[in-house]
């Protein structure tokens, strides 16, 4: 421990003079250069702004970063400074927001770069195993990348594929039909369906094999077309749909969009060390599903199964699921979706599973899912390369103002969040099986840590989005400089606390980008933004990444207080997961006792401890304004706190509700002192 924490110091000591030498390179908006000829060291001084001020400016900067003489002259009047310190002060800003957009865009890049790297490495392996399939030697490839000889060959796959792609509903009930089948476009009706399969089932489920068939089209074509259908993401990573290409590739047969309803489209693409056939089962399978994609799905379940599949595998799978899909913000609203799900084999380790919403956003479904899903092929080792397609319309009016630009770009609900969490999930799998990772912990020791850490990320997700069948009442409702406080009775004491529990929620915007943000959250001192256990969570006692990286900010720890107590059984632990990619990040914490920590240690069932998480999420944002790019971050305050003096939730006092509104409002303004000493 020692050791780790000596470490840490000279971490500090080098990221203190990183940061000192950056601040004599360019001096911060918040200052203003008095002696702008004098060195870098002490001779050059700063007198700083007023809080009011830095406001104004910035209000002034989000509507032009490059003012004119004559509004100069207004602000500095306005403001009672100097022409000359409004001139620096936007040239500081300017070069601030530039810097803060390099870092960025070079996190991005190294993060595809490394993406590549893996596919190459994957494919160039893929090519030394090819076998002649006519002789079973070793196949020659003609010259020529990989890349081009991959596309040729699922090329042929395609369009064999959709010159029979009419006959899916057939093929699912494995009944034959005629060399070539058209379907004439009245097929929704009843009677024509009968007549052209040849015997009575339900429409309806007749109708389902008809949209999917020209939705799984639409998908394939979404999956191997490039540009100018598909342009590069810079915020958010991925691709985003051009829709002026999108309109004139496809017909308008897939229905039309309901009115005040907006698109947002996105693809992304990554190799994970799982086969095809794993992620279809677990696509089919709505708890696993939920498990694998935790923070994006808030709750799930297969309204009907219609077909398990042919020859008692997955290939033709179709069913009827519903879903509340997730972004963990109280002024953003849950997705709930009632969509069809097929799977289809196209060839060996090569799967298709693709999504269609089959209501159109009324009933109080805010978002339509249009067809969406994942490309599936198999590559040598256990990987597979996944393509993922998320096509959403949505009600943007139904969407917070400071929210909207992040949402309408795709980050927020987009691809590269999925495949993210996919990538995640599976480092999950392997920080548990991996006899090399993380080795000085047994196996069910650290299956029983991820999840216990997995159901506190549940819960405090829950209690912010409202998802996952919870019912909450009411208390204060989300206002400028209060948070939304809800109510809730826990009665089973059943994996949750026996009581009247309550969750406050707040949104605010931060200057600061938010992958930087989240870093100085982590690595700064926890009593300036956590409010409530920053005397408990004073050092690392377990520490596990899931990643491969040891020094990764994805892990789960359990933190102690450098307080010793009585009895071992009278200390109080906090249990913590933290995550983070080009999408957003999280810091989840809960309060644990020690038992619970022993039997974590044992391996044993943690299914019924009971947890009151904590946390923040860090997205990126756009500023108060809606301005366009990237401005700062949005932070995610929640709180769960126990009332047990407390016996119903309509017996909430104005007292209580001032003594949380007080917790949420230290908690922000913790972060932002910790972003005003990042700027000086």
């Amino acid at each position: 421990m020692e050791g780790n924490g000596n470490q840490r110091a000279r971490e500090e000591v080098l990221a203190t003079t990183s940061d000192e030498n950056e601040n004599c390179e360019v001096a911060s908006s918040d200052e203003q250069e008095i002696n702008p000829g004098s060195s870098c060291s002490s001779s050059r001084q700063y007198s700083r702004y007023t809080q009011e001020q830095i406001e104004e400016l910035e209000k002034f900067f989000n509507k032009s970063s490059h003012p004119t003489e004559k509004e100069r002259f207004e602000i500095a009047n306005k403001l009672n400074i100097t022409i000359k310190k409004v001139k620096f002060w936007f040239q500081n800003k300017r070069t601030q927001l530039k810097t803060q957009t390099e870092r960025h865009e070079h996190t991005i890049l190294k993060q595809e770069n490394e993406q590549l790297r893996l596919e190459n490495s994957a494919l160039i392996e893929a090519l030394k195993n090819a076998l002649c399939s006519k002789c079973g030697g070793q196949a020659t490839i003609p010259d020529g990348s990989i890349h081009k000889h991959k596309v040729v060959i699922e090329n042929a796959w395609l369009k064999e594929e959709l010159s029979r792609i009419t006959s899916l509903a057939s093929q699912n009930f494995v009944m034959p039909l005629p060399n070539k089948v058209t379907i004439p476009r009245d097929t929704l009706n009843p009677n024509v369906i009968r007549s052209h399969m040849g015997f009575d089932i339900p429409s309806q489920r007749n109708g389902y094999l008809v949209q999917v068939s020209k939705a799984m089209e639409v998908l394939l074509k979404l999956g191997i077309t490039n540009a100018p259908l598909w342009n590069k993401n810079k915020k958010g990573g991925g691709e985003t749909l051009n829709f002026v290409e999108y309109v004139r590739a496809f017909p308008s047969c897939l229905g039309t969009k309901p009115p005040g309803f907006i698109s947002d489209a996105t693809r992304a693409s990554s190799v994970v060390p799982m086969t095809s056939s794993t992620l279809v089962e677990a696509l089919l399978n709505a708890d696993q599903w939920r498990e694998m994609f935790m923070g994006i799905i808030g709750s799930c379940t297969t309204m009907e199964v219609i077909s398990n599949g042919i020859g008692g595998s997955r290939n033709g799978s179709l069913q009827l699921m519903k879903a509340e899909i997730q972004f963990i913000s109280p002024l953003v609203p849950v997705r709930v979706m009632e969509f069809i799900r097929y799977a289809k084999q196209q060839a060996e380790g090569l799967w298709i599973v693709v999504d269609l919403s089959i209501d159109s956003g009324i009933e109080g479904h805010m978002a339509k899912r249009c067809p969406s899903g994942c490309i599936l092929h198999d590559m040598p080792n256990g990987f597979s390369m996944v393509t993922w397609i998320e096509h959403t319309e949505y009600n943007e009016q139904s969407v917070s103002q400071q929210y909207r630009q992040l949402i309408s770009s795709g980050v927020g609900f987009g691809a590269q969040r999925w495949i993210s969490a996919l990538l995640r999930h599976c480092e999950s799998i392997r920080a548990i099986t991996s006899p090399t990772l993380n080795h000085h912990l047994l196996q069910d020791t650290k299956r029983s840590l991820i999840g216990l850490a997995k159901r506190m990320t549940s819960i405090y997700c829950g209690g912010v989005c409202l998802t996952d069948g919870q019912r909450w009442d009411l208390v204060a409702d989300h206002a400028p400089g209060r948070p939304r406080i809800m109510a809730r009775n826990f009665i089973s004491g059943f994996s949750e606390p026996m009581g009247i529990v309550t969750s406050a929620t707040y949104s605010a915007w931060m200057p600061a980008n938010h992958q930087h943000l989240f870093n100085m959250l982590i690595t700064k001192d926890r009593c300036i933004w956590d409010v409530i256990y920053h005397r408990v969570a004073a050092r690392n006692v377990i520490r596990l990444p899931l990643d491969q990286d040891e020094t990764s900010p994805n892990c789960i720890s359990i933190l102690n207080s450098n307080i010793e107590m009585p009895t071992e059984d009278d200390q109080v632990m906090v249990l913590q997961e933290t995550t983070s990619d080009m999408t957003g990040s999280l810091i989840v914490y809960a309060t644990v006792d020690f038992p619970t920590v022993s039997m974590v240690m044992n391996g044993e069932d943690i299914s019924s401890v009971a947890l009151l998480p904590s946390g923040l999420c860090i997205v990126p944002g756009y500023g108060e304004d809606g301005a366009n790019g990237e401005r700062g971050s949005m932070v995610t305050v929640g709180f769960q706190l126990l009332h047990p003096d407390i016996a119903t939730s309509n017996l909430v006092t104005m007292e209580t509700i001032t003594t949380i509104n007080d917790l949420v409002a230290r908690a922000v303004q913790g972060i932002k002192e910790i972003v005003r000493s990042s700027q000086q």
